[in-house]
């Protein structure tokens, strides 16, 4: 069998599944693809380079084998292929992934590279966070795009900070990224010229309906509350002490974005137009803090509901 007819036949069987993706792939060809680069031993950073696949390429029986263990695992448990793989990839660069953190996809991946100009003048940034930091990718990729910045990497799940660990010495960025294990700023005891955060912004309603795929990852990664946004207003209303005076902070809001944008409806968010999604990620300035306090507390004051009296 060569490379392409292994590609073509393995995306038939993956279509045929039923499979969900958006876990690194959007698709049964692309995932096909990597599967088959996968089995054969061929180097996928080549195909990422611009090289093409080698159509050509014939499977040996080790290859074939592979092939057919990876498509198994894939098909009958619903396992997403980057914890079968042990890799992702995000912003063009490789990670080390597995169960015990979520897959690195964000729409940071656009904006980290052009390093959120003109909002940032990267000379300026000398201290970042990374806020529900998981695997660790946003900040590595923020390490490498601000090379005079120290960073902190931040997450509640201790399991998903040993995958962190793993990632930070790959990239040999031990002395500029440093683990902190807390909830929310806990732990955290300065300012910050750049806060990133990829929180947990899925509602009940959507966290229950969640494919089979997504359930093999931390709930906690997820999980935003009733309405999605149980992190992210928190962490809105304690940011103002962690942002230096010229400093900001983006976050991607996701599936959340509408609800929020509307609770802060006279706050102007500067959304960051990304590739999929025109209101997925915004960017907040130190002067603006106080005032989406002051909202937040404001509208969640008004949606409480009223108190009932039981004699």
């Amino acid at each position: 069998m060569r490379f392409s007819e292994a590609v073509a036949k393995t995306a038939q069987q993956l279509e045929a599944a039923s499979l969900s993706y958006g876990q690194g792939f959007q698709n049964a060809e692309d995932e096909a693809l990597r599967i088959v680069y996968a089995a054969s031993s061929v180097d996928f950073t080549e195909y990422l380079s611009g090289e093409g696949p080698p159509h050509n390429l014939v499977l040996n029986h080790d290859a074939r084998s592979a092939l057919q263990e990876i498509t198994r695992e894939r098909i009958l448990d619903r396992k997403p292929l980057a914890y079968i793989l042990k890799e992702s990839w995000f912003s063009g660069k490789r990670f080390y992934i597995d169960e015990r953190a979520i897959i690195p996809r964000s729409y940071f991946a656009e904006w980290i590279p052009e390093q959120f100009r003109p909002w940032v003048d990267p000379s300026q940034v000398e201290t970042i966070l990374d806020l529900c930091c998981g695997s660790g990718c946003i900040a590595i990729c923020c390490a490498l795009a601000f090379p005079n910045a120290t960073v902190i990497a931040s997450d509640i799940s201790r399991d998903a900070l040993d995958v962190a660990c793993r990632n930070i010495s790959d990239y040999g960025l031990q002395e500029r990224v440093r683990l902190n294990n807390g909830h929310m700023f806990e732990g955290i005891g300065q300012g910050f010229d750049l806060i990133v955060c990829n929180p947990p912004y899925v509602s009940n309603d959507r966290f229950r309906t969640l494919p089979p795929e997504y359930r093999k990852e931390p709930g906690v990664a997820f999980h935003g509350g009733e309405d999605g946004l149980d992190f992210m207003l928190e962490m809105l209303i304690e940011s103002e002490r962690y942002v230096t005076p010229n400093g900001i902070i983006v976050v991607e809001s996701g599936t959340a974005s509408e609800r929020l944008d509307k609770m802060l409806d006279n706050v102007p968010l500067t959304w960051l137009s990304t590739e999929f999604d025109e209101k997925a990620l915004f960017l907040l300035e130190a002067d603006q803090l106080e005032s989406v306090r002051r909202n937040i507390i404001k509208s969640l004051e008004i949606r409480k509901p009223a108190s009932v009296n039981s004699d």
